[in-house]
């Protein structure tokens, strides 16, 4: 059985996951299965495959399965988009994100944030 955990302990000059783990559905993280050697164990993106700069590595929290420890990471970029994706494809049919504005929905403002987070990461580490 798989799990996934949100870490905040990351070595100096690593941004830490400081997101909710519950935003890790909406951002469509592939399947271990999916993923090669490098991609598990965080030395390349999980999207795009390219090797990480420790220094622009997005830890998506820890995921243990059959007793093996995975820690798969993204490049700002890829983040970036994914959040900005996820947080269309939310908006669309919630009532919070469009009457009462991103701040009254934890998912729409947590995307939101997590966003704008990625891209500054993604200027010139990618």
């Amino acid at each position: 059985m798989a799990h996934r955990t949100a870490t905040s302990t990351a070595p100096a000059g690593r941004p830490p996951a400081d997101f909710p783990v519950e935003l890790l559905p909406h951002l469509d993280v592939p399947d271990l299965d999916t993923m090669d050697a490098d991609q598990r164990a965080g030395r390349a993106c999980v999207w795009s495959g390219r090797a990480l700069p420790l220094a622009a590595a997005v830890n998506l929290g820890e995921e243990i399965r059959d007793g093996v420890h995975h820690f798969p990471q993204s490049c700002g970029r890829c983040l970036s988009e994914r959040a900005f994706n996820a947080l269309a494809e939310h908006s669309v049919d919630c009532d919070p994100c469009h009457g009462e504005g991103l701040e009254s929905c934890p998912v729409g403002a947590g995307l939101y944030r997590l966003q704008r987070y990625a891209r500054r990461l993604s200027r010139g580490n990618c």
